[in-house]
């Protein structure tokens, strides 16, 4: 059956306690891994298969239906019925997309989909080469800190991390100060799903330490761009 890129549901209101639930991405995924993706549904839907659709490039291609679509995609649990989580081996760089958990009400016409999951988008990166990445913050605001005394740890997924002694400059008045820091870290296999954070005290700020946001996180760590954080 065609559906369109973002699987939208028909007909979910004649069957009010119908629950799809679909984990959410992103997910980073390192080529020949396995990947697992979640799906669990209730039994008070309509007649008709639970199928898994990738979406690309506006198109859809069937995943995983249950008369079995592929040697690389299986059940997590085979013949639930009400868990299709799915795992697909080996993954490789051609299986990045969104993925959508949906459920289809069958007619006379054909399966029609019922309700959609919000879908999972999973990123593949190749084989993984341990790598050095610098990590660097730059910290201050208008008219500098004062006084001079700060404090600056680096945490990999909240474990210290040995980094440079922070580097601390004046204003031209001498009354004011900048600080500058920077750690590197050998990025492994793993560090793909890793957080590096960095934590900042001083006595001016309202709360005890200071920390940057999670957001640049996997994806950074599978770019090559060292990220560079700017706090005013």
């Amino acid at each position: 059956p065609k559906v369109s890129s973002t699987c939208r549901s028909v007909g979910a209101q004649k069957y009010p306690d119908f629950k799809l639930q679909q984990s959410q991405g992103p997910v980073v995924v390192i080529k020949g891994e396995m990947l697992t993706l979640n799906c669990t549904v209730s039994k008070s839907g309509p007649v008709g298969p639970v199928n898994w659709l990738k979406n690309q490039s506006n198109v859809n291609q069937t995943i995983y239906d249950q008369k079995g679509s592929s040697q690389r995609v299986m059940r997590a649990v085979n013949g639930s019925e009400t868990d299709f989580t799915i795992h697909i081996r080996d993954v490789r760089l051609e299986d990045a997309g969104t993925y959508y958990c949906v459920k289809f009400r069958r007619n006379t016409s054909g399966d029609e989909v019922f309700k959609s999951g919000g879908g999972t988008k999973v990123l593949v990166h190749g084989e993984w080469i341990p790598s050095l990445s610098w990590w660097a913050l730059l910290w201050g605001w208008d008219g500098g800190f004062f006084p001079r005394d700060i404090q600056v740890q680096w945490l990999k997924n909240s474990v210290p991390v040995q980094a440079e002694l922070p580097r601390i400059t004046s204003e031209p008045s001498n009354s004011s100060y900048n600080m500058s820091s920077t750690v590197q870290v050998t990025l492994h296999k793993n560090d793909v799903r890793s957080e590096l954070t960095c934590q900042v005290q001083h006595s001016t700020l309202s709360v005890r330490a200071l920390r940057l946001p999670g957001e640049c996180t996997s994806l950074c760590f599978a770019s090559d761009l060292p990220p560079i954080y700017s706090i005013t």
